[in-house]
């Protein structure tokens, strides 16, 4: 299977300039089995997710998008599966998560107050995987590796030099998880990277047992 592990959809990320259907057309056209959806998870997000929508409940908007971009992949013949990436507070860094539960992401005003080792501990504690994403990008601070599962080392957005070979040094320096995306935001973007697996990857929770074995190569 081919999968892209870093998308976003215009209708949860500001920045996002496709909207999921065009997101999983786009997919499937290009040849991919799945994607994982993961679209910005922050404060600043929130205010205008809620400002957007009228509504008061953000996650509650956020899970329902997902929901709906899966019966639109069923529709198109792509796989869709739930990720986020969260920045705190704490830090301008971003960091991409794999399988977290919605007792853990609901809880939104807990999440914007922590930092990544708070993070890190979460993620043990419910088994949901925790990477930061475009580590050696300008504006980002590199995460001690203790605090993390492992690392964006393949960003392949066209409009940033997220330093990818020195990101896949890093996670071979200190044996951490080194995962790809296209980060994908506009109609050029689709598709650049990714993964590839031998396992048929039915679902989230099938996806990051994928990732945690280290069951793919990169493209």
């Amino acid at each position: 299977m081919k999968i892209d592990l870093h998308v976003h959809t215009s209708e949860m990320s500001a920045c996002g300039v496709l909207s999921a259907e065009e997101v999983i057309k786009g997919y499937a056209a290009a040849g991919y089995d799945g994607i994982c959806i993961t679209n910005h998870f922050n404060r600043w997000t929130e205010g205008w997710v809620k400002e957007k929508y009228g509504v008061d409940d953000y996650f509650a908007a956020y899970k329902q998008h997902l929901l709906d971009a899966q019966k639109l992949g069923e529709k198109y013949g792509l796989r869709v599966f739930f990720g986020c990436e969260l920045r705190t507070d704490t830090t301008n860094n971003d960091y991409l998560i794999y399988g977290a539960p919605d007792e853990v992401l609901c809880r939104t005003q807990e999440l914007w107050n922590m930092n990544a080792w708070d993070v890190k501990r979460l993620a043990d504690e419910y088994g949901f995987l925790f990477y930061q994403a475009h580590p050696f990008r300008d504006h980002m601070q590199v995460t001690p590796p203790r605090d993390l599962f492992g690392i964006e080392i393949k960003n392949a957005n066209p409009r940033h030099d997220s330093r990818n070979d020195i990101a896949a040094a890093w996670a071979k320096k200190y044996g951490l998880h080194g995962i790809a995306g296209s980060d994908c935001h506009q109609s050029p973007d689709v598709g650049l990277s990714g993964i590839i697996t031998d396992i048929d990857v039915t679902d989230t929770a099938a996806l990051v047992e994928v990732l945690r074995a280290d069951n793919y190569t990169i493209i």
